[in-house]
């Protein structure tokens, strides 16, 4: 076709790749919340061009990872209070959802994955933020709704923060792994009512949960 270019440019590839590398430092809490990010220390982090750390910035920050910082310039997201109760009223109303769908689309493979990722929920142990991903993941393929999928990936995103200080907060995972049983059991029973409900808690709790964590986080920035 005449005029068509669909040759990849290598620099999107490179900024894609910076994201990426951003991003999961981000989300695995090597960049804590409230980090100061500069270019340059970024550049020689990454071993790449001040453009290519711009412009990653620049989609970390449509993504709600990164912020414009008090003080000046950018650094790791913290969400404020009213960010965190409106993000857990969305939880709220979709992770119900969510487990109704599982309850009626997925299948008895994908409810024994989930019943075996549950059991290694590990109380006061370390390495559980893997384990929660992984629970997620399994619950939001067998929902079989990508685009509802998407919005609660987004979320979990936007709190990544809080669900590993909460993760780590004492007594946390204790009720975690009862909560997991309680909907692995309900989900065993194809009872979508139970299942919602106990998702409904979970939920109440993590939000409690968040509070706590996100005093701790505004603890450390300061």
């Amino acid at each position: 076709m005449a005029g068509l270019d669909l040759r990849v440019k290598q620099d999107k590839l490179v900024r894609d790749k910076v994201v990426d590398a951003l991003r999961e430092a981000i989300l695995d809490g090597a960049l804590q919340p409230g980090r100061r990010l500069t270019e340059r220390e970024l550049t020689e982090l990454t071993g790449v061009s001040r453009t290519s750390v711009r412009e990653a910035l620049r989609r970390l920050q449509a993504e709600g990872l990164v912020e414009e910082s008090p003080s000046r310039g950018l650094r790791v997201s913290i969400p404020t209070a009213e960010e965190i109760e409106q993000i857990y009223e969305i939880r709220a109303e979709l992770e119900p959802l969510v487990v109704r769908l599982f309850v009626e689309r997925a299948s008895a493979e994908e409810v024994d994955a989930l019943a075996s990722v549950a059991h290694e929920v590990t109380p006061g142990g370390d390495g559980n933020k893997d384990v929660l991903d992984r629970f997620d993941k399994i619950l939001l393929d067998g929902c079989r709704n990508p685009m509802l999928a998407d919005m609660l990936g987004g979320l979990y995103s936007r709190i990544h923060a809080l669900r590993r200080v909460s993760a780590a907060t004492p007594g946390r995972m204790a009720v975690t792994k009862q909560e997991y049983a309680d909907l692995v059991e309900a989900i065993r029973n194809r009872s979508a009512a139970d299942a919602a409900e106990v998702a409904r808690r979970h939920v109440a709790a993590a939000r409690a949960s968040a509070k706590i964590a996100m005093s701790l986080l505004e603890q450390d920035a300061d």
